[in-house]
């Protein structure tokens, strides 16, 4: 099943939903297998997001966990094909509650509010020869104050928002940042991760950087997969 552009969708969706929350019910979930550029929505039970990308780096330090193609690749582990509006419309139709209403526009606050909004799993999946593998995508991530990889991340789904741009339109914010998950705080980008690791560039053991023993060659394709945290 293809769909129209994931932000005409979230408009479609999101903006009733605001402004007559009261008379709009709830985005139903996914039954059946639901594709749009770049994603697969799973109908497994619960459901679950197949993303496609590629490697985009195997050293240096990181801001991101996923921008798109020909976005800020050079601080970024991967790239996927989807639009963030894409991502973020698969995570609603899995279920899944951002932690910001999209149609309320930019937060007035800038703090993390790591309270809110769903838990998310995030699984990176690749093929070596005619093998197989997947693992926890933090596990491709190094600390940079303890030199290893994190033994278990948490994200939240805390959902980008609409905005004006320069020529007075309607835009969707992380969409224009072309990034989808962030590894310091920004309510720009859909998924953050939850905890304050720092700013790589301000400090040389602050951040992640890519821990490139255990990363394929830039290029290699991937499957990024996403589920709801029990």
């Amino acid at each position: 099943m293809k769909l129209p552009t994931a932000l005409g969708l979230l408009l479609l969706v999101m903006w009733p939903i605001a402004a007559h929350a009261e008379t709009n019910p709830p985005i139903p979930p996914a039954t059946t297998n639901l594709t749009l550029t770049g994603l697969r929505i799973i109908p497994a039970d619960p459901p679950y997001i197949e993303a496609d990308g590629a490697v985009a780096l195997r050293e240096g330090i990181l801001e991101f966990i996923s921008v798109e193609p020909r976005g800020r690749e050079y601080e970024s582990l991967l790239t996927l094909i989807a639009k963030p509006s894409a991502l973020q419309f698969a995570l609603l139709l899995i279920g899944c509650e951002p932690g910001h209403d999209p149609a309320a526009g930019m937060p007035t606050s800038f703090q993390p509010q790591f309270d809110k909004g769903s838990r998310l799993r995030l699984e990176v999946q690749w093929q070596a020869g005619e093998q197989t593998h997947r693992v926890p995508v933090e596990q491709w991530l190094r600390d940079r104050k303890t030199g290893k990889a994190p033994d278990r991340l948490e994200w939240v789904f805390n959902g980008s928002f609409f905005n004006r741009g320069l020529d007075g339109n309607t835009i969707f914010q992380a969409d224009a940042e072309e990034a989808h998950i962030a590894l310091w705080w920004n309510p720009a980008i859909p998924i953050n991760v939850i905890g304050n690791f720092g700013i790589p560039y301000q400090g040389d053991d602050l951040g992640f950087e890519v821990f490139t023993d255990r990363v394929p060659p830039t290029g290699t394709p991937v499957t990024l997969i996403l589920r709801k945290a029990p």
